[in-house]
């Protein structure tokens, strides 16, 4: 957005709705992440790993 004032309000919302889903993605694949330690902290026996 060079020059907010020639930005069309559709290419606006297109970048955002772009970037909500990238953050979206991100987060699953982080909660997937935190899931798959746990659950190998607790197959390994380790409960302090939380």
């Amino acid at each position: 957005m060079e020059n907010a004032l020639r930005t069309k309000p559709l290419e606006v919302k297109e970048q955002y709705e772009k970037q909500l889903r990238e953050l979206q993605e991100a987060y699953g694949e982080a909660m997937l992440e935190l899931r798959a330690r746990k659950k190998l902290a607790s197959l390994l026996g380790n409960e302090d790993e939380k």
